[in-house]
């Protein structure tokens, strides 16, 4: 009998967004946090300050993918999150999904077709670096939160 394998099955479809590339990457420095942003759609770029210097010795980092879902249309809808353990889930309506685990410091979202560059800079990016703070302020690591009220709201 010969054993399923996924990666044979050429035809199956991707639901879960698993392998969508994610070629624009860009690096961001905020206090003493390095992060590096990923994702398909340069829209979604952050507008923090870019990361000049590369040698992250003795700071923290955390990753952010981003994915823009070109099947998922809505708007933005009032955020419902869901907390289990080390993770956190942010529910938006059907058009966003954001999610955080706090032991990997990593941040991945996906993003409709809808929601446009304006909607995403004033209201996602705030929410993420919110729930980036929350992933510092869960850290052991004395070092501790360096989101700033002022850096969130741009």
């Amino acid at each position: 009998m010969q054993e399923f394998n996924p990666s044979n099955n050429v035809e199956a479809p991707d639901l879960l967004r698993r392998f969508i590339p994610t070629p624009v990457k860009a690096k961001y420095r905020v206090g003493g946090l390095r992060m590096m942003v990923q994702t398909n759609d340069f829209t979604l770029l952050p507008a923090l300050p870019f990361d000049p210097d590369h040698d992250g010795a003795g700071e923290q980092n955390l990753a952010w993918t981003l994915i823009r879902d070109a099947d998922t249309h809505g708007l933005l809808e009032p955020p419902l999150f869901l907390k289990s353990g080390t993770l956190t889930v942010v529910l938006l309506g059907t058009a966003c999904v954001v999610g955080v685990d706090h032991e990997r410091r990593e941040l991945f979202g996906f993003i409709g077709a809808d929601i446009d560059v304006r909607a995403h800079q004033e209201f996602l990016v705030p929410l993420l670096c919110q729930m980036t703070n929350e992933v510092l302020v869960s850290d052991p690591n004395p070092r501790g939160a360096i989101w700033s009220k002022e850096v969130a709201n741009g």
